[in-house]
């Protein structure tokens, strides 16, 4: 192609990218505007429910400032090569826009999972507080004096809810709301229509509590015999990145051409992303 031929074709596609990019803005910052708003509010309600309220700033930097900074630490790394440097750049400028939402799903998950361990012996301790001639709101007075966060923190709430005027129904079901747990949806529910029709809430509660049980032995067992699996399936992900590291020490000069050159860089990329799945 000569000289005069590839100028023509630079400039049209020049203007075809410019008309498409005019037309395509209005749309493309709606989408943008709409993806982070949502993104924000998710970070809030998430960190309200852990007690730990962020401000909306603090979540914008959080957000933006991962984002440029894995984006441009992947357009250094690949900074020769043009088409891989559009690519990590996006790819790597990704991974930072989501950091935030793992790292808050990580935390939020830990709690729930706290929770759940310490929801077997708070149901044991409102059992045992009804038995003795309290009521359902001096035994959750109780668990809130005798355990430590979370599960206090969220009982807390709860009478702190119905002092202010919500019913104790009303705000039990908003705690089975807040938490995605199924073991104390299971107990709220008992609660809820025990309290409705009649019956012996302290009996529930020790059924509640040893099914809990049992099921969590059932669970240990299955964890215990996949645990081959899983450290199969830890070693495979291991070893090319072990054996990279070990011929490098070999050989340096066999193992360079993988990072200085763009087939190299691609066959990184397609090994990532295998091992991603």
């Amino acid at each position: 192609m000569s000289s005069t031929n590839l100028y023509i074709l630079v400039c049209i596609s020049s203007v075809c990218l410019g008309i498409f990019s005019y037309f395509a803005y209005p749309w493309l910052e709606e989408w943008v505007v709409k993806k982070t708003q949502s993104y924000v509010d998710w970070a809030k309600d998430i960190s309200e429910r852990m007690f730990r309220p962020l401000s909306t700033k603090f979540i914008a930097l959080s957000i933006i400032v991962p984002t440029l900074l894995m984006g441009i630490g992947g357009g250094w790394l690949t900074r020769n090569f043009p088409f891989l440097c559009v690519l990590f750049t996006l790819a790597f400028g990704s991974v930072g826009f989501v950091l935030l939402r793992l790292c808050l799903s990580f935390l939020f998950n830990r709690r729930l999972s706290i929770f759940n361990e310490q929801l077997i012996d708070a149901l044991t301790l409102m059992s045992n507080s009804l038995k003795s001639g309290l009521n359902l709101s001096q035994s959750l007075q109780i668990i809130v004096q005798e355990f430590q966060n979370p599960i206090s923190q969220e009982f807390a709430l709860v009478l702190s809810q119905e002092k202010i005027g919500l019913t104790l129904d009303e705000a039990l079901e908003k705690m089975v709301e807040r938490l995605p747990s199924q073991d104390l949806s299971v107990a709220i529910h008992s609660i809820l229509i025990l309290r409705e029709t009649g019956g012996d809430l302290s009996e529930t509660f020790d059924t509640i509590a040893t099914t809990i049980r049992e099921r969590k032995k059932v669970s240990g067992k299955i964890k215990a015999m996949t645990q081959q699996g899983r450290t199969q399936g830890i070693g495979l992900l291991i070893i090319p990145f072990a054996l990279l590291f070990l011929m490098y020490f070999v050989n340096p000069p066999l193992v360079m051409p993988m990072f200085t050159t763009q087939l190299g860089w691609i066959m990184i990329g397609l090994m990532l992303i295998l091992q991603t799945i």
